[in-house]
């Protein structure tokens, strides 16, 4: 147990110190928070841990500003006994030896924050206690849920949602270890305390009951079952806790007296005797807070480490995109400007050609989520993509019946000779059509200036946002030339749909092929099948039906020419159908032939007269535009949320690089980390084979003997370090044999879950486990041991990087 308390140490030494250069602030640490109620003894239940009297006490609210706690363990070897003083975050030069002086500077520090008048404030005192009596710990006292403002104080009316707002702050931290104080004469299942902590850990992993005020229950009434978890389960259950009593405390009796009287008071008790080692005493909750920080700094250390640099990575690169302030010298500003003019030039050209530009990711990386879309490029291929893409869905006679294209032949016959069509009608036929492109081809100037003005106002925020006046003074200029641009494009493709549309010819090979002549119709008209019937030869009784039908024919047409008189027989003038045809397919493939053109001759013309003037103008412009030296101090005025932010990133800068250096510094913490993995390892194989295999082990020194010799051995092939693990990793697994490293000789869960099982194996299976972990324990030393950043040698004499080393 020494040796454990001397790794937490170390760690919590750590943890401490990254705490001290303000890590905090931006990364989480590996905490214990005890939350409860008002009035729960959460303060009391922290005295008994440091074993000490110093917090205020009195009635209704006490703590009203959160108490970090930093606990260190002094020995008795190099202290005197009952050696102890505290010193205060803001006067770490000042010993206070004297804790009624403590209580009274806590008292002071409360009232200059929150106020004398019961107020509550979220700003934590900081203080670190050194003492004999005191384990390796770092607890925080917080407020107690209030839920009732006290009369006349200034509390608000939302004083519980304040207080629990204040408790789930720090509960919710997933590194923070949940001490969730619970008064014994309170029905659990009411308890603030318990209920905040299933919220945040509905699992149970990392919060520890405490039954408080277990001394004043109603006769017949015990908390066995809360003790035991039956009502509520923890993975990491409950301890009792029996602190001192109103009366104790003006009879002035020490903390030290009364956890020498807590002891004896449960192990005199009628129910709280018989319960399994590891469920009452502070000596078992400070055995059980060690292990458990132990395993939570232990765990969460790679993943600091981690988020320091990655957190650190983003920060310089944040602030080499801010620079490091506007120069003085009049040359070297000029020179700023014109490079963030240039910056932002190169990159909209970049963007829109679709060119790979690491600066400008880095610029965008910055923006806020979802600002960084597609590229101007895409956007503006995108549109000439989809421009009149709808027209070439069906050609442009779908809707004209023969008909229509009859009546329009005969329209433009005029007086000349009929049957010679003139080719006005398919200019009428076409022209109605062909105006329609006009519109989508304006439009389409206009979203192709849109989207080269969006992504200019996108470049611009992301490189000239350091300089808003600069940044709206380069909009306005590349705003005006892309007017100016689209404005000159309007004409050009006005001029261009209009010599489509106003002088029909093409020299389209196809279309003089299939069209050029009307030899294709006629080659149509004769592959269309015709059926002829052969004729019959008559019979006589048909031949004589004929001549009188003939006879009675002619003598009917005499008469009536002989009263009507003789008229002119006249038919009326009709295309054939094969023609209507021909001029039909002449029209679908002219139009067609116009759509194709157009969609390559209009997106031509705005790219090289819209989109590349603009690119080769801009910068011109922009540099002739700010070349003004009286306006340069104007455009590189910096706002001061800039300034603010810049010297925000410093200061979070220097202290990340400050908790690297805690890190790194100390390699002793791979070993540390290893041996505490090793340790867990070995007690699991030792309970495990314990389960399974009955009889009683070899003695625990026999078998502590042999194991170092195993370990002797490995140390002998690797480094110091290694073989120093490997020891200890021996001694946990002869001692996990015998007994618990928890106070009182027995883990709390392992007795819970089997009290009356002292099963053993037989010791050369128990010296087979040890050995083989004292062996993985030496190679795992060998190559862990520069866990945070310094390098060692290998089992080969090879040096290699830590687990944590950056790559």
């Amino acid at each position: 147990m020494s040796q454990l308390y001397e790794n937490l140490r170390q760690l919590i030494t750590v943890v401490d110190e990254l705490r001290d250069v303000g890590l905090q602030n931006y990364i989480s640490l590996p905490r214990i928070a005890a939350i409860g109620t008002q009035s729960s003894g959460k303060s009391s239940a922290i005295e008994s841990l440091v074993g000490l009297d110093f917090l205020p006490r009195g009635g209704g609210v006490v703590t009203r500003r959160p108490l970090e706690l930093r606990l260190v363990h002094l020995s008795n070897l190099d202290e005197k006994e009952e050696q102890a003083w505290a010193v205060f975050d803001h006067h770490p030069d000042k010993k206070f030896h004297d804790f009624n002086e403590v209580r009274a500077e806590i008292e002071r520090l409360t009232d200059e924050v929150a106020g004398k008048n019961k107020g509550i404030v979220n700003d934590p005192i900081v203080m670190t206690v050194y003492s004999t009596s005191a384990p390796d710990l770092t607890v925080i006292d917080l407020p107690g849920i209030t839920r009732v403002p006290v009369k006349g104080s200034d509390q608000t009316e939302d004083i519980e949602k304040v207080t629990r707002d204040m408790s789930m702050h720090y509960a919710k931290d997933p590194r923070t270890i949940i001490l969730a104080v619970i008064p014994a004469n309170q029905d659990m299942s009411v308890s603030d305390a318990l209920k905040m902590a299933r919220e945040v850990d509905p699992n149970g992993h990392r919060t520890i009951g405490v039954i408080t005020k277990i001394d004043i229950m109603d006769q017949g009434v015990d908390a066995t079952r809360m003790l035991r978890g039956e009502d509520v389960s923890l993975h990491l259950g409950y301890v009792g806790v029996k602190m001192r009593s109103q009366q104790d405390i003006l009879d002035n009796k020490s903390v030290k007296q009364a956890l020498k009287d807590e002891k004896e008071w449960f192990e005199n008790h009628r129910q709280y005797s018989k319960l399994p080692p590891g469920l009452v005493g502070t000596s078992v909750l400070v055995d059980k807070l060690t292990q458990v920080l132990l395993k939570h700094i232990r765990r969460f250390l790679p993943e600091i480490k981690k988020e320091i640099g990655q957190r650190r990575q983003k920060v310089e690169m944040r602030i080499q995109e801010l620079g490091e302030g506007v120069p003085m010298v009049e040359a070297e500003r000029k020179q700023l400007m014109w490079t963030m003019i240039s910056d932002y030039c190169d990159m909209f050209t970049n963007t829109i050609r679709g060119k790979y530009d690491r600066k400008l990711q880095r610029y965008m990386a910055s923006l806020p989520a979802g600002s960084n879309t597609e590229s101007g490029g895409a956007k503006i291929r995108e549109i000439m993509n989809d421009f009149l893409v709808e027209y070439m869905q069906q050609g442009i006679t779908a809707d004209m019946s023969n008909g229509d294209i009859d009546k329009a032949l005969h329209m433009h016959e005029g007086d000349s000779l009929p049957g010679f069509p003139s080719p006005d009608t398919f200019e009428f036929l076409a022209l109605p059509h062909l105006q329609k492109i006009t519109i989508p081809s304006l439009e389409c100037v206009d979203s192709v200036s849109s989207a080269l003005d969006h992504t200019a106002g996108r470049v611009a925020h992301a490189v000239l946002r350091r300089f808003p006046t600069l940044r709206d003074g380069v909009m306005e200029m590349t705003q005006r030339i892309i007017e100016r641009e689209r404005d000159n494009t309007r004409a050009i493709v006005e001029q261009q749909v209009a010599c489509h549309i106003g002088y029909l010819f093409t020299n389209d090979p196809s279309y003089l092929i299939d069209h050029g002549s009307m030899e294709p119709m006629y080659e149509r008209q004769a592959t269309a099948p015709t059926v002829k019937e052969e004729p019959k030869d008559p019979g006589v009784m048909e031949k004589t039906m004929q001549q009188v039908k003939g006879s009675s024919k002619a003598a009917y047409d005499k008469m009536n020419t002989m009263v009507k008189g003789e008229q002119p027989r006249r038919r009326p003038h009709q295309y054939s159908g094969p023609f209507v045809d021909e001029i039909r397919a002449r029209l679908d493939a002219y139009f067609a032939i116009i759509i194709r053109n157009i969609r390559d001759c209009v997106p031509r013309a705005i790219g090289f007269y819209l989109v590349r003037f603009v690119q080769d103008k801009l910068q011109y412009e922009l540099l002739n535009e700010f070349a003004d030296d009286a306006r340069i101090s104007e455009l590189l005025g910096e706002p001061p949320h800039i300034i603010e932010e810049r010297k925000q990133l410093a200061s979070q800068l220097t202290v990340l690089q400050k908790a690297s250096s805690v890190l790194t510094r100390d390699p002793t913490l791979a070993a540390i980390a290893m041996e505490a993995e090793m340790e867990e390892e070995v007690q699991e194989e030792a309970a495990h084979q314990r389960g399974s295999m009955p009889g009683r082990a070899t003695s625990g020194r026999a078998l502590l003997s042999n194991v170092s010799a195993a370990a002797s051995n490995v140390g002998a092939s690797a480094s110091a370090a290694a073989a120093q693990a490997a020891s200890r990793a021996a001694a946990a697994a002869a001692s996990a044999a015998s007994a618990s490293p928890f106070r009182g000789g027995s883990s709390p869960a392992s007795t819970a879950s089997a009290p009356s099982a002292p099963a053993a194996q037989p010791a050369k299976d128990l010296m087979a486990t040890a050995a083989s972990t004292a062996s993985s324990a030496a190679l795992r030393q060998a190559s862990a041991s520069s866990l945070f950043g310094t390098a060692a040698a290998g089992p080969l004499g090879t040096a290699k990087k830590g687990l944590f080393d950056d790559t």
